[in-house]
């Protein structure tokens, strides 16, 4: 069984609110095609990846913190 034919296959037994957010991400990734240069690389993390990755880089990143004042901006790391 090709890809196509595993696809169609799924999508038969799917919800149709899954067949709504697949034929969404479809035509997101129909309308960007080549033109981003990291449209290569969607999906390619699993959402529980996704969330695994954003928590990494809250905790063990410096992050910039940006600190107003009446007369100067300033930047702490």
């Amino acid at each position: 069984m090709n890809h196509r034919q595993q696809l169609i296959q799924e999508l038969e037994q799917a919800p149709d609110d899954l067949i709504e957010t697949v034929l969404d991400f479809l035509h997101r990734v129909q309308a960007t095609g080549n033109s981003h240069p990291l449209a290569k690389f969607s999906g390619i993390l699993s959402d529980s990846e996704a969330q695994e990755l954003q928590q990494a880089i809250k905790t063990e990143c410096r992050q910039l913190v940006r600190i107003a004042s009446p007369t100067k901006t300033a930047y702490n790391i």
